[in-house]
């Protein structure tokens, strides 16, 4: 079993739905925080980058026990973009809505190109109001390539049917 932070588009459920390929009613989600990191968006992009910035702290969704067919498709998902899984220690939300003291260890997708350009602060809000509706519907379709992925450059098959999904939406 294994727990993931989520910081950027995955943290819409549907798209984590469909990233999963189930429905989240059996999935523990909690919202947590990783202390000295912020989240920007990637600049000229429709997501973001979690980037080191001591005394920050980046917000997102500790998604817990997940099995590893679960890991298998959000690294599928993921590993288009270039997004590594880094352990690290988060920190969850109490029940009482509080972040006192409720450290676990967790799995956070960096991405691994440090070029990376970044842009503003990200804003989930934002995302789902400007590209939450495509995106999804592109998911779908790509989450489909799973099954014979091995001689597919994926960013280049998910630019595509992003585009051709965009154009049609």
């Amino acid at each position: 079993m294994t727990n993931i932070f989520l910081y950027g588009t995955l943290c819409d459920r549907e798209l984590l739905e469909i990233c999963l390929g189930r429905s989240l009613a059996n999935v523990s989600l909690v919202s947590a925080k990783l202390e000295n990191h912020s989240v920007f968006w990637v600049k000229n992009r429709n997501f973001p980058v979690i980037k080191f910035n001591r005394g920050s702290f980046a917000l997102g969704l500790a998604v817990l026990n997940l099995e590893d067919k679960d890991l298998e498709q959000l690294d599928f998902y993921e590993g288009g973009f270039n997004y590594e899984l880094r352990k690290v220690s988060i920190i969850l939300k109490n029940k009482d809505l509080t972040f006192k003291k409720n450290k676990k260890e967790a799995y956070v997708y960096f991405n691994d190109d440090d070029n990376v350009e970044v842009d503003k602060n990200w804003d989930l809000d934002e995302w789902q109001r400007c590209h939450g509706l495509v995106s999804r519907l592109v998911a779908k379709e790509y989450m489909k390539l799973q099954s014979n992925y091995k001689d597919i450059d994926l960013l280049s098959e998910y630019e595509k049917i992003y585009c051709r999904v965009s154009k049609n939406s």
